[in-house]
């Protein structure tokens, strides 16, 4: 890691220059989970400051450093000090190796669990009283950004769905031939009340027409009237809507771009420079999604890569590729009928589609009532003369993260 990565800010939007603290994650090369903790004990413990400035160490994880191919401990640290380096030499002396910096932030950076992610947001039972048992499903939502949960949907429900929304999918698409024969659909960007696209053969189609009535009856009397508790307990709230919606990739989709669906709304708290943040600070969700593939995802047909607990701080906007390189992203490979609920905020990216099959993942968002998406479709309907493409200007990071 001969770069350390750190992502362009718009200082338009948030005063990063005024602010002085910062998150910085320094690699050094370790063998082992036994040496890791040796490691992060003598690092703790001996490099409390640099020249009487404190440094604050807050997780450690592990990744392989790609350039060289090693086994590389990360230590994730919070301090005011303007000059890495010198940080970055007292741990290489301590620990008595090369150490060098991956990632520099101005919020903390979420690393993996030593465990990985698994045991922390899978949960193999559909009932909804195992979700809201100890308040499951809030906290983690509220610690993690997101929770899977096994079997939601039974096997013939999903293909009653899957039915009628490629159908839907097909009169959707040939409606857009019909009155725009202009537009290349799947390459081209497409804004409409109905559809949105931003080329890369990836689209979101709302299921709010009446000839998308029959999905929409299917989805409530069967999906969201058996989880409404849920939902309202991870939102604080019964004053509750949702939209729905199909988000599907077809063959030749690309690697998707690191984004939120929703951005932290003004005014609102996130963890700041405590670890523990989400506990008592992290404003709670306003709104979440909930993904139902209705085809398995596996490597071929792609799947929705997430980065955990990424909600909780706004200034993570742009560092999704840290993610990457830290191998703190989890794959939301899963079942036809399996779900991924994630908070609004939490990022995430759609991954490649090298199958020869459509990926159709159904969307249902939910939100408090007071909030109403604005930034991801037009305004305008497929008949009518003009498509909408102020979209372009209100959102320039995708959604349609299947």
């Amino acid at each position: 890691m001969s770069v350390p990565y750190q992502a362009a800010i718009d200082s338009s939007k948030e005063p990063h220059s005024v602010e002085k603290m910062q998150c910085i994650l320094i690699g050094v090369a370790s063998p082992s989970n036994n040496v890791d903790a040796t490691l992060w004990g003598l690092v703790t413990q001996q490099v409390t400051h640099v020249d009487d400035i404190i440094i604050t160490w807050v997780n450690y994880s592990y990744a392989t450093d790609e350039e060289e191919g090693q086994r590389t401990l990360l230590l994730c640290a919070v301090s005011d000090a303007s000059n890495t380096d010198d940080i970055v030499n007292a741990v290489s002396a301590i620990v008595e190796r090369d150490a060098e910096v991956w990632a520099t932030a101005p919020a903390i950076l979420p690393l993996r669990p030593l465990g990985g992610y698994d045991k922390y947001i899978k949960n193999y039972d559909k009932e909804v009283s195992e979700l809201l048992r100890d308040s499951w499903a809030k906290q983690t939502m509220k610690e993690h950004g997101l929770f899977f949960q096994n079997a939601l949907v039974d096997k013939s429900t999903v293909e009653e769905l899957r039915e009628e929304i490629m159908a839907e999918i097909d009169v959707t698409e040939d409606l857009i031939s019909r009155h725009h024969p202009e537009i290349n659909i799947g390459k081209d960007f497409i804004s409409f009340k109905e559809i949105a696209s931003r080329g890369n053969e990836r689209f979101d189609l709302l299921l709010q027409s009446s000839s998308s009535s029959k999905i929409r009856e299917i989805v409530e009397s069967r999906v969201v009237e058996h989880i409404s508790p849920v939902v309202e307990s991870i939102l604080g709230s019964d004053e509750v809507d949702f939209d729905l919606s199909v988000v599907y990739s077809k063959p030749g989709a690309p690697d998707q771009g690191w984004h939120a669906d929703g951005d932290h709304q003004k005014g609102a708290a996130d963890i700041k420079w405590n670890i523990d943040g989400w506990k008592d600070h992290l404003a709670d969700a306003y709104a979440l999604c909930l993904f139902i593939p209705l085809i398995d995802l596996d490597d071929e047909t792609g799947y929705t890569q997430f980065w955990p607990a990424s909600h909780q701080s706004k200034g993570l906007a742009g560092f999704g590729p840290v993610a990457q390189i830290t191998e703190s992203t989890w794959n939301g490979k899963c079942k036809a009928g399996d779900a991924i609920w994630y908070d609004y905020r939490t990022m995430h990216r759609g991954i490649q589609n090298c199958s020869s099959k459509l990926r159709p993942v159904v969307q249902v968002l939910f939100k408090r009532k007071w909030y109403k998406e604005t930034r991801n479709y037009g305004t305008v309907a497929i008949t009518e003369a003009k498509q909408d493409t102020t979209i372009s200007e209100r959102s320039q990071d995708a959604t349609f993260a299947a």
